[in-house]
């Protein structure tokens, strides 16, 4: 059976389990396997979850191109000419058929105003400037929301709920530290409540999910990016380390957060043999480092002031012009870091490191010294960074890329081979010897195999693996 458009999926909420399994009436989108009673008998039948168990239906919405199905059952109610979506708050179909029975009972027996009297626990309510009836300040609002994200922020993290917290034009994902979706979806609850009432500052007491990305050049722009999660800190740093420890390669970091400099801080001392001596919350306090520091590489936000201007090449470049200098940012979520990537003149590599891996591009023996300790330069780095993605492109034409996508044709991999390395669809068929038709046709195919919806999204899912 052919899999129907999302069109048709947000229309048509009758039928069993997912999209995939939903069969299209020969008449009507609203017939059902069930012979429904009039009258009655029909009040009576609404009755019993069975009826309900191919009447709920999951709702669907489009973020980014991409359509998202969340994870709780919702139903359409109809009662004394009155018709209404709930959100029956349960991720169960067996159980969501029980509760829209129990709701309709409710519904015939005291009325649709008795939807507002529900019996539920006492939560205290913070002033944050909204109506009472907004449906965000109800956990079962944001139990219907929980996700579990793909890249977790370290190779040990215990599964957790995430949820995305989204207010006055910005918003961005919130570990949630548990699988229980009552605890989780009552701490989204607050996280909410504290960024609407308290504003994002405020926020800065919780995990943040970030993207942290790594600038390593600009003209190609490469990059190497990577899932943090932000230290629950208020406005105090995390200690230095002890300039006592030997062996190890002395690093700096600058940035405005001290939640997000603490992340990286933390990254940095997991990394042999690195360790973040200091971090600080602007450009100009890196003067107090000095010569018997032995800076040996500075991560900088390059979104500080000051940062592309003279004040960094006074504070610290003159001092230290063999010293490496790393420009980084933050996004919301890596989205948001191809958004910012696609006016790029001379083209752009962006790739994930392994989880909690921050200098995985550094990993080469053969910059160490005879300590063991890696000999960083800014013409090093560039040696690195043009060996490190010229490997990432070498490996798209070998067998382990073709393991790790069977379903792809061996065409569709030569195919997303060239798109990779930034062909056009003509280039791709002039160098295949296809038509340009031919090429639409195969990219197609890709993109529903690959489960994305453009080239990009393609590119992207096809180097991380």
């Amino acid at each position: 059976m052919s899999k129907l458009s999302p069109l048709v999926q947000a229309d048509y909420p009758l039928g069993f389990g997912e999209p995939d399994e939903y069969e299209r009436p020969s008449m009507s989108k609203q017939a059902t396997s069930d012979w429904v009673e009039t009258g009655q008998a029909a009040e009576d039948q609404r009755l019993e979850p069975v009826y309900w168990r191919t009447r709920v239906f999951r709702n669907s919405y489009v973020r980014a191109g991409k359509l998202h199905r969340v994870r709780g059952w919702s139903a359409k109610i109809q009662h004394q000419g009155v018709r209404r979506t709930i959100s029956l708050g349960a991720v169960d179909q067996e159980v969501a058929a029980e509760k829209a029975a129990a709701i309709f009972a409710q519904i015939q027996q005291s009325g649709w105003a008795s939807l507002g009297q529900a019996a539920r626990p006492a939560v205290p309510v913070v002033a944050t400037g909204l109506e009472s009836d907004d449906p965000r300040e109800s956990a079962d609002y944001w139990r219907l929301r929980l996700v579990e994200r793909k890249y977790p922020a370290n190779r040990l993290a215990k599964p957790e709920f995430s949820c995305r917290i989204e207010h006055d034009g910005a918003g961005c994902y919130f570990p949630l530290g548990t699988l229980n979706e009552v605890q989780a979806a009552e701490q989204a609850l607050e996280v909410y409540r504290c960024v609407v009432g308290e504003g994002w500052e405020a926020a800065a007491r919780f995990r943040r999910e970030l993207t942290l990305a790594l600038i390593w050049a600009g003209s190609p722009f490469c990059c190497t990016y990577l899932t943090i999660h932000s230290l629950s800190v208020k406005t105090k740093r995390m200690a230095n380390r002890p300039k006592t420890d030997t062996g190890k390669l002395n690093v700096y970091v600058v940035d405005p957060d001290p939640t997000v400099a603490a992340s990286i801080q933390k990254l940095v001392n997991q990394a042999e043999p690195y360790c973040c001596r200091e971090t600080f919350a602007d450009i100009d306090s890196l003067g107090s480092v000095g010569r018997e520091d032995e800076p040996g590489l500075l991560l900088v936000n390059r979104g500080m002031p000051g940062f592309s201007g003279e004040e960094l090449d006074n504070v610290f470049k003159r001092k230290f012009p063999d010293c490496p200098v790393v420009p980084f940012a933050t996004f919301e979520d890596s989205e948001q870091l191809f958004d910012s990537t696609a006016g790029s003149l001379n083209g752009y590599f962006l790739n994930r490191t392994p989880t909690g891996e921050l200098f995985h591009l550094l990993e080469d023996e053969s910059v160490a010294d005879a300590n063991g300790l890696p000999r960083l330069n800014p013409a090093t780095i560039d040696r690195l960074v043009r060996r490190y993605f010229k490997n990432q492109i070498d490996t798209l034409a070998t067998d382990r890329v073709e393991e790790t996508f069977p379903h792809l044709t061996p065409r569709e991999h030569e195919v997303m081979t060239h798109l990779s390395r930034g062909a056009l669809d003509k280039e791709i068929a002039d160098l295949l010897s296809i038509s340009i038709w031919t090429v639409h046709n195969h990219l197609k195919n890709i993109y529903e195999k690959l489960g994305v919806q453009n080239r990009t999204e393609a590119v992207m899912e096809y180097l991380q693996k």
